[in-house]
């Protein structure tokens, strides 16, 4: 004779043994372990290399902007981007995902009614009504665990849509405020291309005078008509830039680019550098990192769910059921007397299947090991957009006094130039020359200007954002039961 009692426990040993092998175990800790060792020998500062010259004020606070406009064009981009508002929609997908899945979690419910109506062929007069009215409710256990897998990775899935979907915001105001910027830097060198056509205007005229006067030789007032030409030219294609900008803002906007945008700011001087903080605080905290993580964490937890099908499948299930005919009349149709409650327990397991099993299990471990591969992928390249941001935003700062000082010493010789050309001691080319390097030196200087403001906002972007508005580095409670 078994001992009963040797059998239960012999039996309640086998099924957690089954349960230690399922769905239950934690899917994140693993994934958190695989994250930190893509992150070995992520440097614990910001590798620089040092830099020669007057480096003084090249980081220093993080402020805003302060722009009225530019906060308004932000906003509505914000508002009206479509591939944002894709994004978004992108999101409540996700979120309704998650919610099919842990649908799974609650019992279901269904109650019917009919009547039908029959009649014998050769007596058409005689017949009878059947009323029926049933009640079937049904409840699963999640024994195995692949349901808390599913959730786990739908609920992964959606905390990475989510990510993605600040990724694409933060994105989008970047990109809209360095195309405000650089409608305002086009603006700028428009109104140099003009102030160089209208010099170029008042030289030919001198020119022409003194040619007319044969104090000026013909080669002088060929030069300065050749000069005017280019000075039209250089004016026809700044505006056809400033058109070019403004349109590329308009679309960033939501609008359909029309040129209609009237932008009357100057380029401010470019905001300080936000602070680096940790390393691996910061490269964690960008939208793209995390979605990374979850991405990675949605891998492990369908990696699961594909395992647990090669195990035998046991399901338990708790239903409620409720039948009731009556025939010409509805008197005890409703009447829940005859409820009945059904226990059930089965247990299947596929015996041969051409290897569909093995297959999604090799393809779901190939996934997983992707999605490991393209974390540590983007750490190291988040790591390194830092850096290159920083270093360049540090250039872009220590020549900008280099090139103030060229740009101020060439419109002092364009000066003292145009004052020898007035009084006759020197030629027209040698004043064309200088006043082009002094228009190119100015140009430059406007350039650079945008440019670190411009470096800024990538600086900023590489960061992740406003660092008091942070995306939440991923935690293992993230993927906790879809909560």
């Amino acid at each position: 004779m078994i001992d009963s009692t040797l059998t239960r426990g012999s039996a309640l040993g086998v099924l957690a043994a089954m349960l230690s092998a399922c769905g239950h175990l934690p899917v994140a800790p693993p994934a958190f372990e695989e994250m930190a060792v893509q992150r070995t020998g992520l440097p614990a500062d910001w590798t620089l290399a040092p830099m020669s010259g007057d480096a003084s004020g090249v980081i220093a606070d993080y402020s805003v902007f302060g722009d009225a406009q530019l906060t308004g064009f932000l906003k509505e981009a914000l508002d009206n981007n479509r591939s944002l508002k894709a994004a978004l929609e992108s999101v409540r997908q996700s979120e309704a995902f998650l919610k099919q899945t842990r649908s799974g979690l609650w019992p279901s419910l269904r109650a019917g009614a009919g009547v039908r109506s029959s009649s014998l062929t050769n007596d058409l007069s005689f017949d009878s009504e059947t009323y029926s009215f049933d009640v079937t409710g049904a409840y699963s256990l999640d024994i195995m665990g692949d349901l808390s897998a599913s959730i786990q990775a739908s609920t992964a899935g959606l905390r990475s849509t989510e990510a993605t979907y600040e990724l694409a915001r933060r994105q989008l105001g970047a990109q809209v405020a360095r195309a405000y910027f650089a409608v305002i830097e086009q603006q700028l060198q428009l109104e140099l291309d003009r102030r160089a056509l209208a010099r170029a205007v008042d030289t030919y005229r001198i020119t022409q005078t003194r040619f007319d006067a044969g104090s000026a030789a013909r080669d002088e007032l060929v030069l300065g008509q050749s000069t005017l030409a280019s000075s039209e030219d250089n004016v026809i294609a700044s505006e056809a830039s400033v058109r070019t900008a403004i349109r590329a803002l308009e679309i960033l906007l939501g609008r359909f680019p029309t040129n209609a945008l009237k932008i009357g700011a100057a380029l401010p001087e470019p905001p300080q550098a936000p602070p680096l903080g940790m390393t691996e605080l910061t490269i964690r905290a960008r939208p793209d990192v995390v979605a990374a993580e979850f991405n990675l964490i949605q891998a492990f937890a369908n990696t699961q769910v594909a395992k647990l099908s090669r195990w035998p499948q046991l399901d338990g299930t708790v239903g409620l059921g409720l039948a009731n005919r009556t025939i010409d009349t509805t008197e005890n149709l409703f009447d829940f007397d005859n409820l009945a409650m059904t226990l059930g327990l089965s247990l299947a397991q596929s015996i041969f299947d051409g290897g569909a099993i093995s297959g999604r299990i090799e393809a779901a471990e190939a996934s997983k090991r992707a999605a490991l591969q393209r974390y540590g992928q983007t750490v190291i390249d988040a790591y390194g957009s830092i850096v290159n941001a920083v270093d360049q935003f540090n250039t872009l700062q220590s020549r900008s006094k280099s090139l103030q000082t060229a740009s101020d010493a060439a419109r002092e010789t364009v000066r003292l130039s145009e004052l020898r050309y007035n009084e006759g001691s020197q030629n027209l080319l040698d004043l064309i020359n200088v006043r082009e390097r002094a228009d190119l030196q100015e140009s430059i200087l406007i350039s650079n200007r945008r440019a670190r403001i411009d470096q800024w906002i990538v600086l900023h972007q590489a960061l992740g954002g406003d660092p008091s508005k942070a995306t939440p580095v991923a935690t293992q409670a993230d993927t906790a039961e879809g909560r």
